[in-house]
This record gives structure tokens, C-alpha cells and sequence, in this order.
């Protein structure tokens, strides 16, 4: 991974690279310091064991277009990727800033090093565009005004990032369990049919903190004599 990463690089810079990316990019979810390590080499030894089980069939593969298993990026993911985007260009951009100034000798000050609009462009060009980060397109978009329904419906889009071009025929199937989550009948023709779906009438999101107990749950379920 090291020469991959740093190639040419000496031995040590090369094995700090790896820990880095390691560290930083490898299952962050689990944590991004070294003693996160050993819980992502227990997370990588669960999959390679499942996909071993699922190679010799004895358990069957899950289904991605199961709507258990899917996800959704709500506003405040997307403005958070986007203000660290943001963020990370206005570091870079001070740093270079401060580095001119040493360079040609003047006097280094605040207002000279920040400059106002290397942060909020970038923030105003992709909610004005809907060009986001990683090539996503359409993301923030006009708010349809022409009536009520019309309002509600595009407040409860959902875009699916899949290319518009390719078939993906079984991503625009009509799914089971998108019963009661999703409208069945409402997407528009063209292209975009069934990649661009609405929210069923009743449907909330729910959020990791929200979430219920599961115990909870199953306590509940036994209660009602529904399940054993």
C-alpha cells in the first residue's frame, strides 16, 4: 500500500502514508485513530466470512434494491460534504496566501491571508448550479411553486445517483418493500423513470439517534403475542 501511495518515497515515509490512509479512509465509520485498527480488522474478517458463506451458499445474498437496505442523504449530510469541501479549499488557500506573503517579504496580516470569497463561491456556485461534490448533479434545484401538491411533491423527491443513461432495469422494477415508502405511481417519463421516485404520503425518515430500540421493539412484539 505504501508504494502505491508514496512510490519512490523512503521506508518510513512510505509506511507512515499507509497508516494514514488506513486510518483516514478505511472504514471511517468505525473510527479514524490506531485504536480503531483492530475493530476494522474484525469488520473486514465479518465480510470476507459472509462472502465466503455466500459463495458456497449457505446463506443467500442480500438484495440492494431491498429498501432495508438503502439509504438516504438528507440535507444536512450534503451541506455538511459540502462546507468540508469548502472548508478544506479555504485552509489551503490561506496557507498559500501566508506562504506568498513570506516569500516576497510583506508584512503578514489576517486581512491579506483570508480572502472572503475563497470560502462562500464555492457554497453559492453548487447551490445555485446543484453541482455538488463527487460529480453529483441536480442536487439542490428550484422550488416548485406552481401549487400546493406540486410543492409537497418536490420537497419529497428522491434522486438516485445511478447514471441516466444505462438501462439499471432492476433498480427501476417496481420493488416490494417499497410499499408505503415510496409512491408507486409517481416518477416522470424519459430517462429518469423510476431513478427519480417521491415519498410515500405518511413517510418519515428515520435518523440513527431516533431510532428505536430494538429490545424495545421485540419486547413489544412478544407482548402482542405477534412474534415468540
Amino acid at each position: 500500500m505504501g508504494r502505491k501511495a508514496a512510490p519512490g518515497q523512503a521506508k518510513e515515509f512510505r509506511l507512515k502514508r499507509a497508516e494514514i490512509l488506513v486510518d483516514t479512509y478505511l472504514l471511517p465509520h468505525l473510527g479514524t485513530d490506531p485504536e480503531s485498527r483492530i475493530a476494522k480488522a474484525y469488520y473486514l474478517a465479518g465480510m470476507i466470512e459472509r462472502t465466503i458463506y455466500v459463495a458456497n451458499k449457505k446463506i443467500v445474498e442480500d438484495d440492494r434494491d431491498h429498501y432495508m437496505n438503502k439509504r438516504i442523504k438528507l440535507a444536512g449530510e450534503l451541506m455538511q460534504e459540502l462546507f468540508r469541501y469548502a472548508f478544506h479549499f479555504l485552509i489551503k488557500d490561506v496557507t498559500y496566501q501566508l506562504e506568498r506573503s513570506v516569500a516576497r517579504g510583506r508584512r503578514i496580516s489576517a486581512h491579506t491571508a483570508i480572502r472572503p470569497d475563497a470560502f462562500t463561491d464555492r457554497i453559492r456556485y453548487a447551490l445555485a448550479t446543484g453541482n455538488w461534490i463527487a460529480g453529483q448533479t441536480g442536487v439542490s434545484q428550484m422550488l416548485d411553486r406552481t401549487n400546493f401538491f406540486s410543492t409537497n411533491s418536490h420537497m419529497r423527491r428522491l434522486i438516485s445517483p445511478l447514471s441516466r443513461s444505462h438501462p439499471h432495469f432492476k433498480a427501476r422494477d417496481l420493488h416490494g418493500t417499497q410499499w408505503g415508502k415510496v409512491c408507486i405511481a409517481e416518477t416522470p417519463e424519459g430517462p429518469s423513470c423510476s431513478l427519480v421516485k417521491n415519498f410515500a404520503l405518511m413517510t418519515e425518515v428515520s435518523l440513527p439517534t431516533s431510532a428505536a430500540d430494538d429490545g424495545k421493539i421485540i419486547r413489544f412484539l412478544r407482548e402482542s403475542k405477534v412474534a415468540e
